[in-house]
């Protein structure tokens, strides 16, 4: 007798390709979102042991926040460059590269993966801790990123988050920024964060949220919030600076301002 082989026919295999690439179609979105969730909550961890660092650093130097720093050693709070960690032009007479910022964290040891100044979701190369490891190890100048880029960027060690902590009794400059870094913990504006993700470029925002854009943000206290309330990232100061109308430092301080709450109008807080 014969026996009779059992198999797909062309109808069902093709029933069966439909169901997977349904099953995928609504899938795909749902592990998108569990994906990028996982890494923001990397990130807030990695925030959230900058402040624990930032704290230990203080309570051995006498409540100082980390130096915020620049190429001219006598004003090593001046507000320049949020991102800069060491420059080609920023060392001591040995030639040997100077910590700026939080990097400070790293040559003293109370943070020992650079890994955690880089935001996983990061998008810009510019603001990856890849991009600064050719040579070996991290933190060493000349790095091959910053001449093979196509763009000649600076010399510079740079990291993926914002670092700007605010005293609110600092003297301000014609467009209402205050000119230098908070230097102690105790001054810092407990209503304002002092580091977040980074905030130059609306389309290189690191998270999203309910389908709004979503920074994480780290505050006076060491909690990290986060923020994605579209009032924030609708105010005008996102295209003032795309344009070049506002300058970064000026324009981040006041997103610094939106994220804690203060609302702005024509460039002062309410």
């Amino acid at each position: 007798m014969k026996t009779r082989r059992s198999g797909f026919t062309l109808i069902e295999l093709l029933v069966v390709i439909a169901v997977i690439a349904l099953l995928m179609a609504i899938l795909m979105p749902a592990l998108s979102r569990a994906k990028e969730s996982a890494k923001r909550i990397v990130c807030s961890g990695q925030i959230k042991q900058v402040g624990i660092a930032v704290l230990a650093y203080a309570s051995d130097y006498v409540n100082r926040m980390p130096t915020y720093n620049s190429n001219v050693a006598k004003k090593p709070y001046e507000l320049v460059h949020s991102y800069a960690l060491y420059r080609d032009d920023f060392v001591d007479a040995n030639g040997r590269l100077l910590p700026m910022k939080l990097a400070l964290l790293y040559e003293g040891k109370y943070i020992t993966e650079p890994k955690v100044f880089y935001c996983p979701s990061n998008i810009a190369p510019l603001y990856k801790y890849e991009s600064y490891c050719l040579p070996k190890p991290w933190g060493t100048l000349p790095q091959y990123f910053n001449s093979a880029d196509g763009t000649g960027h600076n010399q510079w060690v740079r990291m993926g988050y914002t670092y700007l902590p605010i005293d609110p009794r600092i003297a301000k400059d014609a467009t209402g920024t205050p000119v230098e870094s908070a230097r102690s913990v105790d001054n810092l504006d407990p209503q304002l964060p002092y580091m977040t993700d980074l905030v130059r470029h609306l389309n290189e925002i690191s998270h999203t949220r309910q389908r709004n854009h979503a920074v994480n943000a780290l505050y006076k206290d060491g909690h990290v919030g986060l923020c994605n309330d579209s009032r924030v990232f609708s105010d005008p100061v996102w295209e003032q600076m795309e344009a070049g109308a506002v300058l970064e430092l000026p324009g981040s301080y006041r997103i610094f301002k939106l994220i804690g709450g203060q609302r702005i109008d024509e460039g002062r807080a309410l």
